[in-house]
Protein backbone atom coordinates (compact mmCIF):
# COMPACT_ATOMS: atom_id res chain seq x y z
CA UNK A 1 0.00 0.00 0.00
CA UNK A 2 1.35 3.32 -1.04
CA UNK A 3 0.75 6.81 0.85
CA UNK A 4 0.97 10.31 -0.45
CA UNK A 5 0.76 12.62 2.47
CA UNK A 6 3.22 14.66 1.71
CA UNK A 7 5.02 16.43 -1.33
CA UNK A 8 7.12 19.59 -2.20
CA UNK A 9 8.18 20.18 1.80
CA UNK A 10 10.62 22.33 0.66
CA UNK A 11 9.14 24.76 -2.19
CA UNK A 12 5.69 24.63 0.61
CA UNK A 13 8.02 26.21 3.00
CA UNK A 14 9.60 28.33 1.05
CA UNK A 15 6.35 30.26 -0.18
CA UNK A 16 4.20 29.84 3.40
CA UNK A 17 6.94 30.25 5.72
CA UNK A 18 9.36 32.52 4.41
CA UNK A 19 7.82 34.26 1.80
CA UNK A 20 9.45 37.40 0.79
CA UNK A 21 12.19 36.03 2.42
CA UNK A 22 13.17 33.81 -0.15
CA UNK A 23 14.63 37.08 -2.19
CA UNK A 24 17.28 37.26 -0.07
CA UNK A 25 20.87 35.42 -1.08
CA UNK A 26 21.41 33.26 2.11
CA UNK A 27 17.62 32.15 2.26
CA UNK A 28 17.74 31.35 -1.67
CA UNK A 29 21.01 29.14 -1.25
CA UNK A 30 18.91 27.54 1.38
CA UNK A 31 16.09 27.10 -0.77
CA UNK A 32 18.27 25.61 -3.55
CA UNK A 33 20.42 22.97 -1.33
CA UNK A 34 16.94 21.84 0.27
CA UNK A 35 15.67 21.20 -2.81
CA UNK A 36 18.52 19.11 -4.60
CA UNK A 37 18.76 17.24 -0.58
CA UNK A 38 14.57 16.94 -1.42
CA UNK A 39 14.85 15.55 -4.23
CA UNK A 40 17.56 12.70 -3.02
CA UNK A 41 16.12 11.94 -0.18
CA UNK A 42 12.48 10.95 -2.31
CA UNK A 43 14.61 9.15 -4.67
CA UNK A 44 16.08 7.25 -1.35
CA UNK A 45 19.81 8.36 -2.22
CA UNK A 46 20.09 9.37 1.41
CA UNK A 47 24.39 9.64 1.80
CA UNK A 48 23.84 11.92 -1.20
CA UNK A 49 21.19 13.90 0.05
CA UNK A 50 22.97 14.55 3.93
CA UNK A 51 26.32 15.42 1.77
CA UNK A 52 23.72 18.42 0.17
CA UNK A 53 22.74 19.26 3.70
CA UNK A 54 26.16 19.77 5.07
CA UNK A 55 26.43 23.02 3.41
CA UNK A 56 23.08 24.55 4.62
CA UNK A 57 22.67 26.37 8.07
CA UNK A 58 21.15 23.75 10.29
CA UNK A 59 19.59 26.61 11.94
CA UNK A 60 17.72 27.72 8.82
CA UNK A 61 14.21 26.64 9.23
CA UNK A 62 14.21 25.58 5.95
CA UNK A 63 17.39 23.06 6.11
CA UNK A 64 16.59 21.73 9.35
CA UNK A 65 12.91 20.44 8.39
CA UNK A 66 14.79 18.83 5.56
CA UNK A 67 17.46 17.48 7.97
CA UNK A 68 14.20 16.05 10.30
CA UNK A 69 12.75 14.53 6.94
CA UNK A 70 16.59 12.59 6.14
CA UNK A 71 16.58 11.20 9.64
CA UNK A 72 12.81 10.13 9.44
CA UNK A 73 13.72 8.37 6.09
CA UNK A 74 17.03 7.04 7.77
CA UNK A 75 14.77 5.81 10.50
CA UNK A 76 16.40 7.90 12.97
CA UNK A 77 13.13 8.86 14.47
CA UNK A 78 14.24 10.55 17.70
CA UNK A 79 16.27 12.47 16.09
CA UNK A 80 13.64 13.49 13.67
CA UNK A 81 10.93 14.12 16.38
CA UNK A 82 13.84 16.62 17.83
CA UNK A 83 14.42 18.58 14.93
CA UNK A 84 10.22 18.84 14.18
CA UNK A 85 9.71 19.89 17.88
CA UNK A 86 11.89 23.17 17.29
CA UNK A 87 9.54 25.71 18.08
CA UNK A 88 10.30 27.60 14.69
CA UNK A 89 9.00 24.19 13.24
CA UNK A 90 6.19 23.27 15.06
CA UNK A 91 4.54 26.30 14.42
CA UNK A 92 4.23 25.49 10.14
CA UNK A 93 1.12 23.41 9.05
CA UNK A 94 2.86 22.05 6.32
CA UNK A 95 5.09 20.72 8.47
CA UNK A 96 2.42 19.10 11.07
CA UNK A 97 2.22 15.12 9.39
CA UNK A 98 6.23 14.58 9.49
CA UNK A 99 6.43 15.41 12.84
CA UNK A 100 3.47 13.47 13.96
CA UNK A 101 4.61 9.92 11.95
CA UNK A 102 8.38 10.84 13.54
CA UNK A 103 6.99 11.15 17.29
CA UNK A 104 5.17 8.01 16.05
CA UNK A 105 8.36 6.05 15.26
CA UNK A 106 10.09 6.81 17.71
CA UNK A 107 7.35 5.48 19.98
CA UNK A 108 7.04 2.15 18.10
CA UNK A 109 10.74 1.29 17.75
CA UNK A 110 12.05 2.70 20.69
CA UNK A 111 12.26 -0.54 21.84
CA UNK A 112 12.74 -2.77 19.08
CA UNK A 113 15.03 -5.57 18.11
CA UNK A 114 16.99 -4.62 15.07
CA UNK A 115 18.86 -8.05 12.97
CA UNK A 116 20.76 -6.74 9.78
CA UNK A 117 22.35 -8.82 6.79
CA UNK A 118 24.81 -6.87 5.81
CA UNK A 119 25.84 -8.80 2.89
CA UNK A 120 22.17 -9.22 1.18
CA UNK A 121 21.73 -5.39 2.68
CA UNK A 122 18.64 -5.94 4.69
CA UNK A 123 17.68 -4.24 8.06
CA UNK A 124 14.67 -5.23 10.03
CA UNK A 125 13.13 -3.88 12.89
CA UNK A 126 10.72 -6.18 15.19
CA UNK A 127 8.39 -4.60 17.97
CA UNK A 128 8.08 -7.85 19.20
CA UNK A 129 10.91 -10.35 19.39
CA UNK A 130 9.03 -13.37 18.68
CA UNK A 131 9.08 -12.03 15.45
CA UNK A 132 12.64 -12.79 15.10
CA UNK A 133 12.48 -15.88 13.17
CA UNK A 134 10.86 -14.63 10.18
CA UNK A 135 14.07 -12.69 9.68
CA UNK A 136 16.05 -15.57 6.61
CA UNK A 137 12.57 -15.55 4.92
CA UNK A 138 12.12 -11.57 5.27
CA UNK A 139 16.03 -11.21 3.34
CA UNK A 140 15.45 -14.04 0.80
CA UNK A 141 12.02 -12.40 0.05
CA UNK A 142 13.83 -9.16 0.02
CA UNK A 143 16.74 -10.09 -2.38
CA UNK A 144 14.54 -12.34 -4.78
CA UNK A 145 12.31 -9.22 -5.14
CA UNK A 146 14.65 -6.81 -5.71
CA UNK A 147 16.24 -8.98 -8.34
CA UNK A 148 13.15 -9.20 -10.04
CA UNK A 149 12.25 -5.67 -10.04
CA UNK A 150 15.29 -4.94 -11.15
CA UNK A 151 15.04 -7.06 -14.38
CA UNK A 152 11.08 -5.53 -14.75
CA UNK A 153 11.41 -1.79 -13.91
CA UNK A 154 14.89 -1.40 -13.96
CA UNK A 155 14.70 -0.23 -10.35
CA UNK A 156 17.87 0.52 -8.52
CA UNK A 157 18.57 -0.06 -4.78
CA UNK A 158 20.46 1.47 -2.06
CA UNK A 159 21.30 -0.45 1.00
CA UNK A 160 20.45 -1.23 3.21
CA UNK A 161 16.82 -2.33 2.46
CA UNK A 162 14.40 -1.16 5.95
CA UNK A 163 11.89 -2.75 6.91
CA UNK A 164 9.65 -2.74 10.05
CA UNK A 165 7.69 -5.84 11.54
CA UNK A 166 5.05 -4.12 13.81
CA UNK A 167 2.34 -5.88 16.08
CA UNK A 168 -1.25 -4.34 15.09
CA UNK A 169 -2.74 -1.59 13.33
CA UNK A 170 -2.04 0.92 15.90
CA UNK A 171 1.67 1.11 15.50
CA UNK A 172 1.17 0.79 11.36
CA UNK A 173 -0.24 4.16 11.72
CA UNK A 174 1.54 5.46 14.07
CA UNK A 175 4.62 4.40 12.35
CA UNK A 176 3.01 5.40 8.46
CA UNK A 177 0.48 8.27 9.14
CA UNK A 178 -1.82 6.25 7.68
CA UNK A 179 -5.19 7.09 9.78
CA UNK A 180 -5.81 3.93 12.47
CA UNK A 181 -9.83 4.00 11.01
CA UNK A 182 -8.50 3.75 7.54
CA UNK A 183 -6.86 0.76 8.07
CA UNK A 184 -8.70 -1.24 9.59
CA UNK A 185 -11.72 -0.71 7.27
CA UNK A 186 -9.78 -1.52 4.30
CA UNK A 187 -7.89 -4.08 6.10
CA UNK A 188 -4.82 -3.00 5.60
CA UNK A 189 -1.33 -4.53 6.61
CA UNK A 190 1.73 -3.30 4.89
CA UNK A 191 2.96 0.50 3.79
CA UNK A 192 5.17 1.43 1.67
CA UNK A 193 6.56 5.24 3.27
CA UNK A 194 9.12 7.06 4.15
CA UNK A 195 11.85 4.90 2.26
CA UNK A 196 10.84 2.15 4.22
CA UNK A 197 8.31 -0.85 4.58
CA UNK A 198 6.37 -1.32 7.82
CA UNK A 199 4.16 -4.57 7.85
CA UNK A 200 2.34 -6.27 10.78
CA UNK A 201 3.42 -9.37 11.61
CA UNK A 202 1.67 -12.30 10.34
CA UNK A 203 0.65 -13.61 13.79
CA UNK A 204 -1.73 -10.54 14.20
CA UNK A 205 -4.90 -12.46 12.71
CA UNK A 206 -5.68 -15.97 12.52
CA UNK A 207 -3.44 -18.47 10.07
CA UNK A 208 -1.81 -15.35 8.73
CA UNK A 209 -1.93 -13.79 5.51
CA UNK A 210 0.48 -13.48 2.52
CA UNK A 211 2.73 -11.68 4.12
CA UNK A 212 6.06 -12.70 1.60
CA UNK A 213 4.04 -11.52 -1.13
CA UNK A 214 2.75 -8.12 0.76
CA UNK A 215 6.59 -8.04 1.33
CA UNK A 216 7.25 -7.72 -2.50
CA UNK A 217 4.36 -5.77 -3.26
CA UNK A 218 5.69 -2.49 -0.72
CA UNK A 219 8.99 -3.34 -2.40
CA UNK A 220 7.57 -2.62 -5.73
CA UNK A 221 6.60 0.73 -4.20
CA UNK A 222 9.75 1.87 -2.81
CA UNK A 223 11.12 0.84 -6.13
CA UNK A 224 8.53 3.31 -8.30
CA UNK A 225 9.12 5.93 -6.05
CA UNK A 226 12.76 5.73 -7.25
CA UNK A 227 12.42 5.66 -10.23
CA UNK A 228 9.79 8.39 -10.81
CA UNK A 229 10.92 10.83 -7.58
CA UNK A 230 7.70 9.60 -6.25
CA UNK A 231 5.96 11.08 -9.27
CA UNK A 232 3.89 8.17 -10.43
CA UNK A 233 0.17 8.16 -9.63
CA UNK A 234 -1.40 5.77 -7.12
CA UNK A 235 -3.05 3.89 -10.23
CA UNK A 236 0.55 2.93 -11.90
CA UNK A 237 2.07 2.63 -8.33
CA UNK A 238 -0.55 0.31 -6.84
CA UNK A 239 -0.74 -1.41 -10.32
CA UNK A 240 2.45 -2.30 -10.94
CA UNK A 241 2.57 -3.31 -7.08
CA UNK A 242 -0.29 -6.05 -7.69
CA UNK A 243 1.10 -6.92 -10.95
CA UNK A 244 4.66 -7.70 -9.27
CA UNK A 245 3.71 -8.83 -5.59
CA UNK A 246 4.03 -12.57 -6.89
CA UNK A 247 6.78 -12.59 -9.73
CA UNK A 248 9.45 -12.91 -6.96
CA UNK A 249 8.75 -16.63 -7.03
CA UNK A 250 7.20 -19.46 -8.92
CA UNK A 251 3.67 -19.19 -10.43
CA UNK A 252 1.33 -20.51 -7.95
CA UNK A 253 -2.68 -21.68 -8.07
CA UNK A 254 -3.64 -18.92 -6.94
CA UNK A 255 -2.13 -16.06 -8.48
CA UNK A 256 -5.27 -14.81 -10.56
CA UNK A 257 -7.90 -16.18 -8.41
CA UNK A 258 -9.93 -14.21 -8.35
CA UNK A 259 -9.31 -12.90 -11.74
CA UNK A 260 -8.93 -8.69 -11.46
CA UNK A 261 -10.87 -8.74 -14.95
CA UNK A 262 -13.73 -10.06 -13.43
CA UNK A 263 -13.51 -8.14 -9.98
CA UNK A 264 -12.84 -5.21 -11.86
CA UNK A 265 -15.95 -5.56 -14.44
CA UNK A 266 -17.96 -7.00 -11.19
CA UNK A 267 -17.66 -3.83 -9.97
CA UNK A 268 -17.80 -1.38 -13.01
CA UNK A 269 -21.67 -3.36 -13.45
CA UNK A 270 -22.26 -2.37 -9.29
CA UNK A 271 -21.02 0.92 -10.15
CA UNK A 272 -18.36 0.87 -7.10
CA UNK A 273 -15.42 1.63 -9.47
CA UNK A 274 -13.72 5.22 -9.50
CA UNK A 275 -11.77 6.80 -12.84
CA UNK A 276 -8.33 5.82 -12.68
CA UNK A 277 -7.25 9.42 -11.83
CA UNK A 278 -9.70 9.97 -8.79
CA UNK A 279 -8.80 6.81 -6.08
CA UNK A 280 -7.68 9.65 -4.00
CA UNK A 281 -4.13 9.71 -2.12
CA UNK A 282 -3.81 6.13 -0.37
CA UNK A 283 -6.41 3.08 -1.77
CA UNK A 284 -6.19 2.21 2.12
CA UNK A 285 -8.06 5.40 2.94
CA UNK A 286 -11.19 4.57 0.44
CA UNK A 287 -14.52 3.75 2.19
CA UNK A 288 -14.73 0.08 2.52
CA UNK A 289 -13.01 -3.02 1.88
CA UNK A 290 -15.31 -3.99 -0.92
CA UNK A 291 -14.25 0.04 -2.68
CA UNK A 292 -10.59 -1.16 -1.86
CA UNK A 293 -11.31 -4.50 -3.53
CA UNK A 294 -12.46 -2.88 -6.80
CA UNK A 295 -9.81 -0.38 -6.57
CA UNK A 296 -6.97 -3.02 -6.92
CA UNK A 297 -8.82 -5.19 -9.38
CA UNK A 298 -9.23 -1.86 -12.10
CA UNK A 299 -5.51 -0.78 -11.34
CA UNK A 300 -4.14 -4.34 -11.84
CA UNK A 301 -6.42 -5.27 -14.88
CA UNK A 302 -5.75 -1.94 -16.11
CA UNK A 303 -1.40 -2.09 -15.93
CA UNK A 304 -1.85 -6.02 -17.11
CA UNK A 305 -3.53 -4.22 -20.21
CA UNK A 306 -1.17 -1.64 -21.18
CA UNK A 307 1.90 -3.91 -20.47
CA UNK A 308 -0.03 -6.05 -23.37
CA UNK A 309 -1.16 -3.40 -25.68
CA UNK A 310 2.48 -1.08 -25.53
CA UNK A 311 6.01 -1.83 -25.80
CA UNK A 312 7.81 -4.76 -23.47
CA UNK A 313 9.94 -1.83 -21.83
CA UNK A 314 6.96 0.68 -21.61
CA UNK A 315 7.17 1.04 -17.46
CA UNK A 316 10.65 1.36 -16.91
CA UNK A 317 10.41 4.33 -19.42
CA UNK A 318 7.13 5.44 -18.04
CA UNK A 319 9.01 5.91 -15.03
CA UNK A 320 12.14 7.86 -15.79
CA UNK A 321 9.69 9.91 -18.02
CA UNK A 322 7.31 11.02 -14.83
CA UNK A 323 10.44 12.16 -13.22
CA UNK A 324 10.25 15.28 -15.47
CA UNK A 325 7.09 15.53 -17.30
CA UNK A 326 3.07 15.17 -15.62
CA UNK A 327 1.07 11.88 -16.74
CA UNK A 328 -0.53 12.56 -19.65
CA UNK A 329 2.27 13.90 -21.34
CA UNK A 330 4.64 11.48 -20.50
CA UNK A 331 2.18 8.25 -20.57
CA UNK A 332 1.79 10.43 -24.29
CA UNK A 333 5.50 9.82 -25.03
CA UNK A 334 6.26 6.57 -24.02
CA UNK A 335 3.07 5.11 -25.50
CA UNK A 336 1.29 7.85 -28.25
CA UNK A 337 -1.80 7.48 -25.95
CA UNK A 338 -2.87 9.80 -22.68
CA UNK A 339 -4.32 7.94 -19.80
CA UNK A 340 -8.18 8.67 -21.07
CA UNK A 341 -7.18 6.90 -24.21
CA UNK A 342 -5.78 4.29 -22.73
CA UNK A 343 -8.63 3.78 -19.86
CA UNK A 344 -11.04 4.23 -22.91
CA UNK A 345 -9.54 1.37 -24.58
CA UNK A 346 -9.54 -1.00 -21.35
CA UNK A 347 -12.65 -0.74 -20.28
CA UNK A 348 -13.69 -1.64 -24.24
CA UNK A 349 -11.67 -4.43 -23.84
CA UNK A 350 -12.97 -5.31 -20.73
CA UNK A 351 -16.65 -5.20 -21.49
CA UNK A 352 -16.06 -7.54 -24.57
CA UNK A 353 -13.57 -10.23 -23.01
CA UNK A 354 -14.89 -13.38 -21.82
CA UNK A 355 -13.86 -13.78 -17.85
CA UNK A 356 -13.96 -16.00 -15.22
CA UNK A 357 -16.78 -15.97 -12.92
CA UNK A 358 -15.73 -14.54 -9.09
CA UNK A 359 -15.54 -17.56 -6.98
CA UNK A 360 -17.99 -17.55 -4.03
CA UNK A 361 -17.86 -19.67 -0.64
CA UNK A 362 -21.32 -20.28 0.70
CA UNK A 363 -19.30 -21.19 4.44
CA UNK A 364 -20.74 -18.46 5.61
CA UNK A 365 -24.39 -19.62 5.54
CA UNK A 366 -22.64 -22.53 7.57
CA UNK A 367 -20.93 -21.51 10.31
CA UNK A 368 -21.99 -22.89 13.09
CA UNK A 369 -21.64 -26.61 12.42
CA UNK A 370 -18.17 -25.66 10.66
CA UNK A 371 -17.35 -23.75 13.92
CA UNK A 372 -18.95 -27.15 16.46
CA UNK A 373 -16.44 -29.09 13.96
CA UNK A 374 -13.35 -27.06 14.71
CA UNK A 375 -14.14 -27.05 18.23
CA UNK A 376 -14.94 -30.73 18.80
CA UNK A 377 -11.72 -31.52 16.54
CA UNK A 378 -10.09 -29.73 18.71
CA UNK A 379 -10.77 -31.79 21.80
CA UNK A 380 -10.06 -35.20 20.14
CA UNK A 381 -13.86 -35.48 19.03
CA UNK A 382 -13.04 -36.40 15.20
CA UNK A 383 -15.89 -38.67 14.72
CA UNK A 384 -18.49 -36.25 16.02
CA UNK A 385 -16.69 -33.52 13.99
CA UNK A 386 -17.09 -35.37 10.86
CA UNK A 387 -20.82 -35.70 11.79
CA UNK A 388 -21.29 -32.28 11.80
CA UNK A 389 -18.70 -31.50 8.21
CA UNK A 390 -21.32 -33.95 6.58
CA UNK A 391 -23.83 -31.20 7.23
CA UNK A 392 -22.55 -28.67 5.26
CA UNK A 393 -23.67 -28.43 1.31
CA UNK A 394 -21.01 -30.10 -0.88
CA UNK A 395 -20.13 -26.28 -2.35
CA UNK A 396 -18.62 -25.69 1.01
CA UNK A 397 -15.30 -28.06 -0.24
CA UNK A 398 -14.24 -24.88 -2.53
CA UNK A 399 -13.12 -23.28 0.99
CA UNK A 400 -9.69 -24.61 2.26
CA UNK A 401 -10.56 -24.39 5.82
CA UNK A 402 -13.31 -26.99 5.45
CA UNK A 403 -11.16 -29.51 3.82
CA UNK A 404 -8.48 -29.17 6.46
CA UNK A 405 -11.20 -29.71 8.88
CA UNK A 406 -12.35 -32.73 7.23
CA UNK A 407 -8.95 -34.19 6.34
CA UNK A 408 -7.89 -33.90 10.02
CA UNK A 409 -11.21 -35.67 10.80
CA UNK A 410 -10.29 -38.47 8.90
CA UNK A 411 -6.94 -38.57 9.60
CA UNK A 412 -7.78 -39.03 13.13
CA UNK A 413 -10.20 -41.77 12.09
CA UNK A 414 -7.47 -43.75 9.99
CA UNK A 415 -8.89 -43.13 6.89
CA UNK A 416 -5.43 -41.04 6.18
CA UNK A 417 -6.29 -42.33 2.06
CA UNK A 418 -9.50 -40.46 1.78
CA UNK A 419 -7.87 -37.17 3.96
CA UNK A 420 -5.06 -37.31 1.45
CA UNK A 421 -7.19 -37.20 -1.63
CA UNK A 422 -8.87 -34.33 0.26
CA UNK A 423 -6.25 -31.86 -0.48
CA UNK A 424 -4.21 -33.57 -3.59
CA UNK A 425 -5.63 -30.59 -5.97
CA UNK A 426 -5.18 -27.22 -4.13
CA UNK A 427 -6.79 -26.04 -7.66
CA UNK A 428 -10.45 -27.72 -6.34
CA UNK A 429 -10.59 -24.86 -3.84
CA UNK A 430 -10.98 -20.94 -4.11
CA UNK A 431 -7.93 -19.37 -2.10
CA UNK A 432 -5.09 -19.96 -0.30
CA UNK A 433 -5.00 -21.35 3.07
CA UNK A 434 -1.46 -22.17 5.31
CA UNK A 435 -2.95 -24.87 7.34
CA UNK A 436 -4.14 -26.67 4.23
CA UNK A 437 -0.47 -26.19 2.67
CA UNK A 438 1.24 -27.51 5.59
CA UNK A 439 -1.07 -30.72 5.91
CA UNK A 440 -0.90 -31.31 2.21
CA UNK A 441 2.81 -31.45 2.73
CA UNK A 442 2.26 -33.23 5.83
CA UNK A 443 -0.07 -36.12 4.60
CA UNK A 444 3.01 -36.18 1.53
CA UNK A 445 5.56 -36.94 3.12
CA UNK A 446 7.22 -33.58 2.23
CA UNK A 447 10.07 -32.25 4.07
CA UNK A 448 10.11 -29.73 6.74
CA UNK A 449 11.05 -26.22 4.89
CA UNK A 450 10.02 -28.08 0.79
CA UNK A 451 7.63 -27.85 -1.26
CA UNK A 452 3.85 -27.05 0.28
CA UNK A 453 5.89 -26.34 3.42
CA UNK A 454 7.37 -23.05 1.95
CA UNK A 455 3.49 -22.36 0.93
CA UNK A 456 2.47 -22.86 4.45
CA UNK A 457 4.62 -20.47 5.94
CA UNK A 458 4.23 -18.11 3.28
CA UNK A 459 0.84 -17.92 4.93
CA UNK A 460 0.79 -18.87 8.34
CA UNK A 461 4.74 -19.03 9.25
CA UNK A 462 3.40 -19.54 13.59
CA UNK A 463 0.88 -22.12 12.81
CA UNK A 464 2.66 -25.07 14.93
CA UNK A 465 1.73 -27.39 11.51
CA UNK A 466 3.49 -25.09 9.23
CA UNK A 467 6.53 -24.33 11.25
CA UNK A 468 6.89 -27.83 13.00
CA UNK A 469 5.07 -30.31 11.22
CA UNK A 470 3.13 -30.77 14.42
CA UNK A 471 -0.26 -31.97 14.69
CA UNK A 472 -2.65 -32.77 17.42
CA UNK A 473 -1.14 -35.10 19.67
CA UNK A 474 2.05 -35.33 17.84
CA UNK A 475 5.33 -34.15 19.44
CA UNK A 476 7.17 -31.30 18.45
CA UNK A 477 11.15 -31.77 17.17
CA UNK A 478 13.62 -32.38 19.85
CA UNK A 479 15.54 -29.46 18.58
CA UNK A 480 12.78 -27.25 16.80
CA UNK A 481 13.97 -24.86 13.99
CA UNK A 482 13.64 -20.64 14.81
CA UNK A 483 10.09 -20.75 13.69
CA UNK A 484 8.83 -23.64 14.95
CA UNK A 485 10.18 -22.84 18.34
CA UNK A 486 8.77 -19.59 17.97
CA UNK A 487 5.31 -21.34 17.05
CA UNK A 488 5.19 -23.28 19.81
CA UNK A 489 6.30 -20.73 22.31
CA UNK A 490 3.21 -18.86 21.18
CA UNK A 491 1.36 -21.61 22.44
CA UNK A 492 -1.64 -21.26 19.85
CA UNK A 493 -3.91 -24.70 19.27
CA UNK A 494 -3.23 -25.52 15.09
CA UNK A 495 -7.43 -25.27 15.34
CA UNK A 496 -10.46 -24.43 17.20
CA UNK A 497 -8.84 -21.76 18.55
CA UNK A 498 -11.23 -19.37 21.07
Amino acid sequence: MKMRLVRGVAAALAVVAFGAAATDTRADDSVSIVQKASALVTGHDLDAARKVLEAGDPDNALVASELGRLALYAADCDRAAEIFGRPDLSKIPELATLAEVSRGCARVTAATVVLEDKAAGVRVRFQDEGDQALFPLLVETTVKARDMLATALGATWNHPTDITIVRDHLSLSAMTGLPYEAARTTGTVAVAKWGRVTMISPRASQHGYPWRDTLAHELTHLAVTRQSLDRAPLWLQEGLAKNHETRWRAPGPFDDRPSADAVARRGIEKKLDLPLDKLGPSIAMLPSADAAMVAFAEVTSFIAFLTRKASPDVLPRLLVALRTQEVDPALKSVTGLTLAEWDKEWRGELTRRKVEPETQTVLAAARDPFRLAELLLARGHAKEALTQLDQLPKEALDDPSVRYARARALEALGRGDEAKALVANPKEVSFSYGPFWALRARLAGTAVGEGDFVEALAHDPFGVEAACAVVGDSKPPASPSGLCAAALAAGVPDIGRE
